[in-house]
Order: structure tokens, then sequence, then C-alpha cells
């Protein structure tokens, strides 16, 4: 079982995690995969990206469709060190997003329960996995993150 992380190493985490919203939504997205290890993934449901560069390219086509803007909130962050250079981390994220400029109606495209695992390389706090799982959502809202499964390779998503 885990232990509790220091304030400074909550702030890394924090942080990360900021900087996560921040770039899907004010871009560019694709940058996203920089956050992750090499060989990290990033699911939602039953749908994976495997690999910065399979991230990366999710990025890439969601942009390819057209301007989309969006928000990404999270809250109720919950912290546990695994190990010195390894965490846990769950959160709640709340998601705003449609095609096209602002302003749009203020209405959740979902919220969605977050996993995540951290670890630090080099001295800096990175993705190893992050999944999300939906909790409420409005299933006529267009998914545009096309994120691979891990069998088939399909294409899925929402933000």
């Amino acid at each position: 079982m885990g232990t509790s992380v220091s304030l400074e190493v909550r702030q890394q985490l924090e942080e990360l995690n900021y900087e996560f919203a921040h770039r899907v939504d004010f871009g560019p997205a694709e940058t996203t995969a920089d956050l992750f290890v090499e060989d990290g993934w990033y699911a939602w449901g039953d749908k994976r990206s495997v690999g910065r560069e399979a991230i990366r390219e999710a990025y890439r086509q969601r942009a390819a469709r057209g301007e989309r803007t969006a928000r990404h909130l999270f809250t109720n962050l919950q912290l546990t060190r695994l190990s010195e250079n390894e965490a846990r981390g769950r959160s709640i994220m709340l998601i705003f997003a449609e095609d096209g400029p602002p302003p749009h109606p203020a209405v959740p495209l979902l919220v969605a329960d977050v996993e995540d695992v951290y670890v630090r390389e080099d001295g800096c706090w990175l993705f190893r996995s992050r999944r999300l799982t939906d909790v409420f959502t409005d299933p006529a809202r267009t998914a545009v993150l096309p994120l691979d499964t891990k069998a088939t390779g399909e294409k899925s998503g929402r933000a």
C-alpha cells in the first residue's frame, strides 16, 4: 500500500494535471503527448492509445476536424505515493467542448473519473497512464478524440 505524497510532490503532480488541461484547451493539443513517458498510454473506456506518437496522432486527428473549443476542469485529486519515483492519482474531470469558436452554451460534455499513474524520470513527473471512465454523459454529443482500441485499432473518444 502506498503513502501520502509530500506537499512538493503534490504541487508537481497538480501542475502536471493543469498542464495537460491547458495544452488540450489552448493548444497545441498534440503536445499533451510530451507529458507521457515514451511508452505511456491514454485510455477512455475501452479505447486506448499507447505511446507518445499514438497520443500525438489522436490529437492531430482531432485538430484536423477544425476549430474546437474545450475546457477541461479537474477536482478532488487524491494522491498516493507508490515509491520514490511513482505515484497514483484519482480525480474528477468535467469537460465542456463544442466545435467552432466560442461562445457556446454552458452544457457539460461529460463528467469522468480519472485514474493516473505518474512516474518521475530525470527529476520530472510524467504520466505513465491516464484512464478516463465516463460517469455522466450526453449520448447526443459528438465524439472527436480518436483513441486507438487496444485490440482492433478502432477509433473513439469524446473530448
